[in-house]
């Protein structure tokens, strides 16, 4: 994306990372050059989350700068084409992260409160797809974050962003959250994680910290997915050849598939 002035007077670096003080890093400079620097980063975020909102097909942006002055806990990265426009350089992606805390349900419909690092927003320009950029911004993301791209939360995802997720990471047949959410099998703890706390603690709700900073509580409850009461004869103890006596007599909650 153009804009009037010279981007790479503002961006230094090809991808540039942008929190809420919409200060880019490496910043230099005096306080008129402050606001003046100020004033163009607003207008570059405004200008790409819009733009990402229509090709969503969002009726307003998910990402703006006054959304990003109020996320403390948001960041916001940017991809510089810098030979772009006569030497003026171009915006061509934009990519927003953020730690949210989430009611989550895997596969079997047990029940997680997770402090996660989701994806936000992700956008590359048009005349940029298929070329290897997305690629470029989303592995400079992973690498800052230190996070592997199972383990995040993705709000809202395209059928662009999910093939994307497929042909690049392999992560297929996406488990769709209530709340919008996507995520994937590897985003839950695993079994030697809830075996582990399962020896460590006696409370019915359990809490760990996975791989990659993946805060987790497993919460028991009686009820599935949508609200109903659990049945005596989950699906997990039909392909475990468990009868509903015996699964009667086991405490409701979470059920570990090593038996």
């Amino acid at each position: 994306m153009e804009f009037r002035f010279n981007v790479n007077e503002i961006f230094k670096q090809p991808i540039v990372q942008v929190g809420h003080t919409l200060i880019p890093q490496g910043f230099k400079g005096d306080r008129r050059a402050l606001w003046d620097t100020l004033s163009k980063v607003t207008d570059i975020v405004n200008a790409m989350g819009s733009a990402s909102a229509t090709a969503q097909g969002l009726t307003k942006p998910i990402t703006s700068a006054d959304r990003l002055r109020n996320s403390e806990n948001q960041n916001l990265y940017l991809l510089i084409e810098p030979n772009a426009c006569n030497g003026k350089g171009a915006v061509t992606g934009l990519l927003k992260t953020g730690q949210k805390g989430l009611y989550v349900f895997d596969r079997d419909g047990h029940h997680y409160h997770v402090q996660a690092p989701c994806i936000l927003d992700f956008y590359v320009h048009e005349s940029r797809q298929r070329t290897g950029f997305g690629k470029t911004l989303f592995e400079h993301m992973l690498q800052k974050e230190t996070v592997h791209p199972e383990k995040l939360a993705i709000d809202r995802p395209s059928d662009k962003f999910l093939g994307f997720l497929k042909k690049h990471y392999s992560l297929v047949d996406p488990i769709k959250q209530m709340n919008n959410y996507v995520v994937y099998d590897g985003f839950f703890p695993s079994v030697k994680e809830m075996e582990a706390t399962n020896n460590n603690s006696n409370s019915p709700n359990k809490n760990m910290r996975g791989a990659n900073g993946l805060q987790a509580q497993i919460v028991t409850s009686p009820y599935g997915r949508y609200g109903a009461p659990r049945p005596a004869c989950s699906m997990g103890q039909i392909i475990h050849n468990q009868s509903s006596a015996v699964a009667a007599q086991e405490p409701t909650g979470l059920q570990l598939a090593s038996q």
